[in-house]
Formats: structure tokens, sequence, C-alpha cells
């Protein structure tokens, strides 16, 4: 095994455990069971057409359709540039991680029940979240994909996409926090077996055809994260009394909801740091 390979294989061994972690959580543990639907009942209650509608958007944004979509546009982005070693591994990533997401509601699947759902409850197949695994892996797709000079850009946008999806789901009332959690864990996870393997095999190269559009598709994708980024904190402001007066009504929820974000930018951060190397 070359030395290179070890750090992302370490990475993923951390997030499978944390995945394990988390599984254990939120099926054995009671209190951290009722926090987490504390936290998804709160994050429920936040309701209104327009963030419905946004809602809605982004959560069926990781449908297997349009994901499919997204990763035929990734492949076709990488294999132009010449990174065609890092094209077929986003394939064999979202495809690997979203075929053991499929894979593991089905053997783990178990019921919560929760009187304060009443009978809106969420299903018994509901870990991990298949719809935070897309979110994630795609992506992550994103970020292998991008040439090095692109990448934090590119790693701006995946974040800001990941973070409005599993937000969504939570508001959508679709999914638990931990079954989210659950779902990032595992996408990236795969993520980071994938930088193993590529690292495993022949050394990467990049010609310079490839830098060059890389360096000429760098402003859009960085105004484009920017810009989401941007847009988030401006509707945050403008809203600033509501999601203080949701904050204390709802600590929980709040608490659960900004440690999630931190999560999923932290991960694909981590992500970034690797794949950079």
């Amino acid at each position: 095994m070359r030395h290179t390979a070890r750090p992302p294989l370490l990475a993923a061994a951390a997030c499978f455990l944390a995945f394990g972690a988390v599984l254990g959580c939120a099926y054995a543990i009671a209190p951290l069971g009722r926090l987490d639907a504390t936290a998804l009942h709160g994050l429920a209650s936040v309701d209104g057409p327009f963030i419905d509608r946004v809602g809605y958007v982004l959560a069926h944004s990781a449908d297997p359709l349009p994901l499919m979509a997204m990763l035929a546009t990734l492949f076709a982005w990488g294999w132009a540039l010449g990174r065609r070693r890092e094209a077929l591994a986003a394939v064999a990533l979202v495809a690997g991680a979203n075929l053991a997401g499929l894979i593991l509601k089905l053997a783990l699947s178990h019921p919560r029940f929760y009187p304060m759902f009443g009978t809106e409850q969420v299903g018994a197949d509901a870990f991990p979240s298949g719809h935070a695994t897309s979110a994630m892996s795609i992506a992550l797709a994103a970020v292998l994909v991008a040439p090095a000079r692109v990448r934090i850009a590119v790693a701006c946008g995946s974040a800001a996409y990941v973070i409005a999806v599993a937000t969504s789901l939570l508001v959508l009332s679709w999914h638990f926090p931990s079954d989210v959690l659950g779902g990032l864990l595992l996408a990236s996870g795969f993520f980071f077996l994938t930088v193993a393997a590529i690292r495993e095999g022949a050394a990467r190269r990049a010609g310079v055809a490839a830098q060059r559009a890389g360096l000429a598709l760098s402003p859009g994708l960085g105004g484009i994260g920017v810009a989401l980024l941007a847009g988030a904190g401006l509707i945050a402001l403008s809203r600033a009394e509501e999601l203080l007066a949701f904050a204390r009504l709802h600590t929980v929820a709040t608490a659960t909801a900004l440690a999630l974000m931190a999560v999923s930018a932290g991960l694909v951060a981590s992500a970034t740091l690797i794949a950079d190397r």
C-alpha cells in the first residue's frame, strides 16, 4: 500500500465508525432517540408556501433521475478535461454509495414511534437517508472530478447544496436528523475509499489543456458557490427576528440544524483537503 493511500483509508474508517455510532445512538439509546425526534418536530414546524416549495424542489433534486443527470454532466466534464480516471471514479463513488445506502436501508429497517408525530411517523426504513446519501455523493463526486485550481470553488457550491438538501429533508419531516447524518457519513466514507483506490493505482496526471480549461471555469464556479452562500446569508439576515424567536422556542432543533450544517461543511472541506494532497 502506498503511504499516500493511508490518510483517505483512515478517513473512510472514521466515517464508517461514526456511521455505526450514529446508528447505535438513534436505535438503542432512548434519550438520544427522543432528542432526535424533538429536533425533527421543531424543524418540521417551519412552514410556509415558499419554504415548502423550495424544500420540495431541493429534496427531489437528489432523486435518481436528477442524480443521474448531474453525474452524467460531471462525467462529461471530467472526460473533456482529460481527468478520465477521476470521471470513472466519480461514477463508482455515486453508484457504490447509493447502492450501499439502499441495501442498508432494508437491512437496518427499524420502527421508531414517537407520540409527538401522531399518525405522521417517519418510515421504518429511513436510516440512512437515501436523499442525503445521494446529495453528498454527487457533491463529493464534483470535488473529485474538479481540477485542483477550481476545487475550492466547486467545494463551496457542493457544501451549499448538501446543506440545502439536508435542511430540506428535515423541514419536510422526511427523515430524522440521525438518518441524514448517516447518509452524509456513508457517502463520505465511499469518497475516501475512492480516493485511496485512485492513489493506490497509477499517479494522476493532468495535461496543459485541462489546466487551461480549469482556469477558464474557475471564476464561474466560484461565483456559483459564493452566490449560494451569500443568498443564504441574506435570507437569514432578512428574517433574523423570526430565526431568533424560533431558536428560543426550539433550542434542540436549532442546535441540531447548525450541527448538521457544520458536519456537512466539514466533510466536504475534509474531502477537498485530502483530494488536494
